[in-house]
Order: structure tokens, then sequence, then C-alpha cells
């Protein structure tokens, strides 16, 4: 109940003037319930501290005195007792002091001194309800009894029970010191979210908890399903339970490979900078002299950009010096990856994505199959900005290439583009009626900087130079316009200006008096270039004319219960036609020639000046002309659908899409056409198998030597072409009805159980995600999906070339799928077999079981050169796992 100030005060005078005799049967007062409605809120619930302990105060000196008002309330009733001065609250009760909150069933005040006392009660069928629940700051606990002093905060709690940082704590046993720390005996620590009964715990004699930081035990044993386990036992324990970033170190993990030795790896420190920003730093060593260290940094900066650093060294060992598989290497890697808000700065925006390294890094040392089977890497960093309220934008790229299969490396530092976008400067601001022909005249404005090169990575820091880059400027103005004519042809007219800025240029000749040793022959090809900077320009007209109407055609069924309602087949023929004059000395004055020798007789080569230029010329000499013919198809039909829904017609597509074109041209001396390509797809069992296929011809045909020469296929074997290339794809897949509404990652989408290099893939910033940053940990474990009962997917893939003589033929199947046995246990697969070679690649079977607060799980590799198994059973909480685990596993990296 609540009650109002003026009543309490007018007790306090009627237990101070009555005679005392009227109590000498009972010495407590019990202040009746009052209605809700007949207590302001304003009044209830607060009673001025020097009304209730000014005895105290008196007969114990000001030292007792606490430092604010008590606040309390019950919703049954409150008892007051005169001579032991303390007030009992029943039912719901609540009494604020500062910071703490207690709520109990039972409360009981002792006004003199400064203790509160609480409990649950027995409900009617002997059960304990409405325990206490202590709360102060951000600190909140349940028990079975509180004691607790206002005045000197220290407490003595009977079976608290407290959750701390995915974890939680039992104690028989606590006492709450005055600094807000707890010492606790016979205590229980588990992450089983089973507060009644955990599935399993650690068992600690005694422990010192200090609240959001960490906590410390003595002798410590695993206790798994109330079957003591005194064998699995720690001397001392130390678990963080931080809520913020703070330091600490990495425990390294342990084990043996087959090559390396045994090992201790990934272990360091971590860094907790701030809640912005965190660094660790780990280390490997391994017996037989390899070791190698990684540093990871991450700092995000909300609405503005978060950014990831990792660099890694390896110093690699295998067998010893002298013998015949004695190998040794030195590896680097680097990866950045910076992505800014769209929200930071809406006219310009930076981001990076960096992943460089040593050629041999990732075959040695990832432990992911695909960097292992990854011979390319790609790293770009760019700049971009806009100016709003003009048409002109900015940006900046750095980008660089690397193929680990014959160690070369392409980089371009930097491409810095300029560019306008399409104006119609003709237009009126406020037109009306019917536009003039020349307001649809368009201009744009584009220019390019390069500078790259392409080298060995042995090379780039050691031997380049800045000669060795290739490096230009090049800015285009297209002018054009587009006319309608006749409803079907589209003409469109077209003025570009071309500039280039060449650093250099070349000069080529033939030398008679060159000796080659090889062949005994004299004469050779000179190839000059000179340092000077030239400027070429060009102004390029041309003309297109194009034409793609749509033609329909149909068919209708007259039977009126016929499955087939109708058929609809749509042909878009399209024909274009464009032409560029002979631009004369425009063109002319930028190409040379030189004479050759060979035969007998003297020949003579036209070349370009700035062919070995960055930037090729966009013209040669003499005039161009190109006709494009293409036809695309498209066929549907409508059909009954049985189903019993509300539609009674479904359209299906037949063929989504069917495509043939070709070209021809005009002023070309021979090979006129172009060859004829063949494209379509389509879908069947509502999207459930999708069709692609595709097939290029060559219309001409090729001699003895396989060199294609001016002879049509048709005139020498009657066929209309030369089939070089086909390929055919057919995706496959179904899953349950259940799963078509899951959008959760589905476990068959990656290798399970292979280890994957640890990231700072974004997430939360806090203490207990610095393992993430430098560990691995197995996908199977973060991925696993149990609300899709199954799906399963198989692919064929097709491909055939003779673009020669020579054949070349490849076959594959992937098959891959997963589905759960129950709620609880998830079976996924993958495979892939390569018909033409007759073998299986890569194949993957996964196995996990949720065991409620515990997973176990099963990835295995049976066959092919990643060749492994894992069986692990851990905690599923991230402060645990790495600790309560039993793993037993074969790494397919030891295979190598």
């Amino acid at each position: 109940m609540y009650i109002k100030f003026r009543y309490f005060v007018f007790y306090i005078i009627l237990l101070v003037f009555l005679p005392i005799h009227s109590f000498s049967q009972a010495d407590t007062v019990e202040v009746k319930s009052f209605e809700n409605n007949s207590i302001p809120q304003n009044e209830a619930n607060t009673i001025p501290i020097d009304t209730l302990a000014r005895d105290s105060v008196q007969t114990s000196g000001n030292q007792d005195m606490i430092e604010s008002e008590v606040i309390y309330n019950a919703e049954d009733s409150i008892v007051l007792s005169r001579d032991q001065k303390k007030v009992y609250l029943y039912n719901k009760a609540r009494i604020e002091y500062g910071e703490v909150v207690l709520e109990a069933d039972f409360i009981e005040y002792d006004q003199e001194k400064n203790v509160v006392f609480a409990k649950g009660v027995e409900d009617s069928t002997g059960t304990i309800v409405g325990k206490p629940v202590f709360t102060e700051k951000n600190e909140k606990f349940e028990a079975k009894t509180i004691k607790y002093n206002f005045k000197t905060k220290k407490g003595y709690i009977q079976e608290v029970f407290t959750e701390e940082e995915q974890g939680y704590l039992h104690s028989e046993i606590t006492k709450k010191l005055d600094d807000n720390n707890f010492l606790m005996k016979n205590g229980k620590y588990t992450t089983c979210d089973n507060p009644e009964h955990p599935h399993f715990y650690l068992s600690m004699s005694k422990a010192k908890v200090i609240p959001g930081e960490k906590i410390i035990s003595g002798y410590s044993y695993l206790v798994l399903e109330d079957l003591p386990l005194y064998f699995i036992g720690i001397p001392f324990g130390f678990f963080p339970s931080q809520q913020e970033q703070s330091s600490g170190i990495i425990i390294p993990t342990y084990g043996e490979d087959n090559t390396l030795g045994f090992f201790l790896r990934d272990g360091g420190y971590y860094f907790g900078i701030s809640d912005k920003m965190d660094l660790s730093i780990t280390g490997e060593f391994y017996s037989l002299g390899t070791w190698g260290t990684d540093l990871n940094y991450r700092f995000r900066k909300r609405y503005k950009f978060n950014s990831n650093f990792s660099a890694s060294y390896k110093q690699t060992v295998k067998s010893e010096k002298g013998l015949p598989d004695y190998f040794e290497s030195d590896d680097f890697m680097v990866r950045w990856t910076h992505s800014q808000d769209p929200k930071a700065n809406p006219t310009s925006s930076f981001n990076a994505n960096v992943n460089f390294s040593s050629s041999s890094y990732d075959q040695i040392h990832s432990r992911n199959i695909e960097n292992r089977n990854r011979n390319t890497k790609s790293s770009s960093i760019s700049y971009s900005k806009n100016w709003p309220g003009t048409p002109f934008r900015l940006n900046t790229n750095l980008r660089g290439s690397q193929n680990s299969k014959n160690n070369s490396v392409d980089l371009t530092l930097p491409i810095i583009t300029f560019d306008m976008n399409r104006q119609y400067p003709f237009r009126r601001k406020n037109a009306s009626g019917k536009s003039k022909w020349y307001e649809d005249i368009e201009v744009q404005y584009s220019s390019r900087l390069e500078n790259k090169i392409s080298t060995k990575d042995s090379l780039l820091f050691s031997e380049t130079q800045f000669t060795d880059f290739q490096n230009g400027f090049q800015h285009n103005i297209p002018v054009s316009t587009n006319f309608k004519l006749l409803k079907h042809f589209n003409l469109s007219p077209r003025l570009e200006y071309t500039g280039i800025l060449y650093p250099n240029y070349i000069d080529r000749y033939w030398d008679p008096n060159f000796y080659n040793e090889e062949n005994d022959t004299y004469g050779k090809v000179i190839t000059d270039t000179i340092s000077e900077i030239k400027y070429a320009q060009l102004f390029e007209p041309s003309v297109s004319l194009n034409i793609g109407p749509n033609i329909y055609g149909m068919f209708l069924s007259k039977n009126p219960d016929a499955k087939i309602i109708a058929l609809r087949h749509v042909l878009t023929p399209s024909a274009s036609i464009s032409y560029r004059p002979d631009l004369g000395d425009w063109v002319s004055q930028y190409y040379e020639n030189y004479q050759i020798f060979e035969r007998g007789e003297y020949k003579e080569i036209e070349y370009s000046k700035f062919e070995n230029g960055i930037y090729r010329f966009p013209s040669a000499p003499g005039q161009s002309g190109i006709i494009s013919l293409g036809l695309n198809n498209n066929l549907e039909m409508k059909v009954r659908n049985d189903a019993d829904t509300s539609e009674s017609v479904k359209k299906i597509k037949i063929l989504e899409g069917l495509r043939i074109s070709t070209s021809y041209d005009i002023f070309a001396d021979s090979l006129n056409w172009s060859s004829i390509s063949i494209s379509g797809r389509t879908s069947l069992l509502d999207n459930k198998i999708k069709i692609n296929f595709g097939a290029t011809v060559d219309p001409y045909a090729i001699n003895e030597n396989g060199r294609v020469y001016d002879l049509f296929e048709w005139k020498k074997s009657g066929n209309i072409g030369r089939l070089t290339r086909t390929f055919l794809n057919l995706d496959f897949s179904l899953r349950s009805s259940k799963s078509e509404t899951s959008q959760s990652t589905s476990l068959s989408g990656g290798f399970g159980g292979m280890e994957g290099m640890g990231g700072m893939e974004g997430g939360s910033f806090n203490g207990n995600e610095s393992q993430n940053m430098n560990g691995y940990h197995e996908q199977t474990l973060n991925y696993v999906d149990f609300n899709i009962p199954w799906n399963f997917s198989a692919s064929y893939k097709f491909s055939f070339s003779k673009p020669r003589h020579e054949t070349n033929i490849t076959q594959t199947i992937s098959v891959s799928g997963n589905f759960s046995l129950t709620p609880k246990w998830k079976i996924s697969f993958r495979t892939n077999y390569d018909i033409t070679a007759n073998e299986l690649s890569t194949t993957s079977i996964n196995i996990h079981r949720d065991l409620h607060c515990w997973e176990m799980s099963f990835n295995w590799v049976p066959v092919g050169r990643y060749q492994s198994y894992n069986f692990q059973i851990n905690v599923k909480a991230a402060t645990l796992r790495d600790f309560l685990k039993l793993p037993k596993r074969k790494s397919w990296y030891d295979n190598l």
C-alpha cells in the first residue's frame, strides 16, 4: 500500500503523546491499507529520514547518520515497531536509498542500525515467491535473502543469482563489500541460460567478483549434468566480464603440424584503446624454427567510417638444413579495408580495399581453402567528389592486382578522371510547345590521367624506376543528337574531339646489317623510344542508323477446354550502320611506314607512332563502316491453372531470350563478316531449373596450319560455319516450403569446418571480441540455420571449344544441400565431380548438433588434396568457447 505523509505524521504524534500503558499488550502499530485513489502520488512513499532516525541520532551521534532519505512502499501493509524502531513491509515491498533499490515480498528495515533485511515468502503450495532483487547502478541480482547496511554499504546474501556478461553466477553465501565488490563461497559460474538447474557449471570453492571487470576464483572444477569432474579442474580461475573496452592477454592455441612441428599460435595481447578502436598483436612459434607475428587494428566512428587494418610477417622453415626437402622463405601480407558511411559526407567519399601479399604467403600460411586456390588478388583505394548544383565529378583511384602463378604485379598509381554529365546547351529554360531539333543536341566531357606498371613482385621494390611506368592523359568532348525517321529508324550523328598527351613515341626502322645467330640471317626491325612529349588530337565525325521494331506472333486456341490457351512469339530484329569518313592528314600524320626484306623482296609496313602508349590512337587511316545485325526472340504461353487458386490462368516463359548477332565490315579487304554469336536462357518448373546456353560460329574456313582465310565454310564443307565454342549450364534447386521464407545463410554455402582467417568484419567493440581479430573459428559454429528444414541444389556445366584444329571439352557436376533431421540436428554436404577428368574435387560433409548451451560439430573432407576432419564439442558462449571444448582434428594443410 502507499501511505500519505500527513497520515504518517499523525501516527507519530499519537505514539508520542498517548499514555504508554495503552501499548502494554503490543508494541507495534499496523498502518492499514489505503485505497490507491485516496493517496496522492507525490506524497506516498516519501518519509523524511530525520523523522524516522531521530532517536538513533540522539543516542548514537551524528556519525551514524546516513546521507540520503529512505523511500519505501508496499502493496499489502506497512507495520511500524516503536520499541525496536523497525518498519515491516509486506507483499511487493520496495525500498530505495540513493542508487540502491531493494524489492521483495517481505522487507524489514531497522531505522536505528540502518540495516535492511529482505526475503521471499511461501505461497499456498509451499513455493518461495517474491525473492529479493537488489539493484545498484547497473548491477542487479536475485537472492534467497539479503541483509544490507545503508551506512557501511556492506551486505550478506544467501543463494545469489546474477548475470555477468554472457555468463550467470550462483553463490550459496556472498558478502558485499563497501567498494561494491563481492566475496563468494561455494559459487557456480555458467553460460547456460537455465537459471534453476544449469546443464554445466564451474564449481568455485571461493571467488571474488569485481562487477563489470572480472571474476577471480580459487580451485574450480567442471560439473556436467550434475556429475562433478574433479579431474577437469584448475587451481585458480580468471574470467573477464568487461562491459566496456579493456586490454588483456590472448591465450594461444597449441598443437602439432606435420611439417612444422609442435606449435603455439594466435596468442598475444589485446589493447582495448577505446570504444571506437582496438588493437591486437599475436604471434606463432613452431618447434622446427618457423615463427610469425600478426597485427590487427580496428577503428570505427559511428556515422563516419569503419576501418580495419591487418599485417602479417612469417618466416617459414621446413625440414632441416642439408636435407633435400629443406625450404625457407620470408612472407608478408597487408590487408586494409576502409568504408565511409554514406551519411558522413554526401558530396565526397573515401573507400579502400587493399589485399597485398608476397606470392607464396597464401600457398604456405593461409588456413582458408579458397585463399589457397585463388591465383589473383586485387586492391583499390578510391576518392570521389562531386559539386552540388554542377554537372562535374572527380574520381581518383589507386589499383593493383597480383597473379601468384607467374608472380606478376600490375599497379595503376593513380587513375584520375574528371567528367561532366550530359548537358543540353540549346534547350530553353522555360520550354513551351514542341521542342526544336537543335534542343536535343547534347555535350559531354570526360578526361583521364593514368600511370601504371606491370612487373614481377620480386622486382617491384628493388629494381623498378619511374621511367618503367606507362603514363598519359586523354580527354574527350562528344557532341551528338538523335532523330526519329519514319517512325522506326533512329539517326544519330556524332562529332567527337579527342586529345591525347603522350610522354614519348616510337621510331621504327629496318636494320639490314643486324646478324641473327639463331637462323644465320641478316636484318632486324629496330624500335627506338623517343622521350618527347607529344599531343595528338582528332575531330572524328560519325553517323549511325538504327532500327529495332517488335514483331508479334500470336496463337489462340479455339478449344475452350484446351490446356494451352495462347502462345505469343515476340521477335525483335535490330540493324544498325555506322560510318566514319577518311580523315586524311588528321590521322595519317600519326602513322609512319618502314620496309622489311622478306622472302627476297621488300615489304612496306605501316605502324602508329603511339602504339606503345597507354592510350591507343582512336582512329586508323582510311574510312570505316560497320553493319550490325541482331535478332532477339521471346516465347511465352498461357495455360489453365489446375491448382485451386484465385488465378485461373498461368503464364509460362518457354524461352526468356534467344539472341543471334553478327556484323559486317564494309571497307575491310577480306574476312568482312564477324563470328555469329548465339545466346539464350530459359527456366522450367517455376524457376526450379534454370538453363543458359550459347555458341559461337565462325563463317570462314581454316587451312592446314590453323589460319583463317577468306573462304566461307559452307563452300568448303557445306556447313554454315565452324562451331568454335558452345556452352550449356543447368542449375536445379529445390527446397522445402518453410525454407522459402527464410532469409538466413545456409550452411551449404561454404566449406564447413575449414579454418578461416580471423577477421575484423564489423561487430561491436568489446573485450570479448579480441580473439575474433586474430584467431580462427570453424565456419559451421557461426553459420547454422535450424529454421531451414532442407534444401538441395545441383548444377551441370558443359563447355566445348575448337578455335583451330584442337578440341577442348569440360563437364562438371556440382551438388550441395542441407537438411535438419530434427530441430537440433543439421546435416549439410557439397561435392563437385569432373566428368572429363573422372575425379571428385573437394567434397565436404558437415554435421551439427545443438546441445542447448553446448554444441557439437563434425566436419569431414573425405577426398581430394584437402582431406581433413574436425570433431569438436564446445560451449556456445564466446567467453568459454576457447576453454571448454573437446577438439579432435586432422587439418588439411598438414597434407601439404
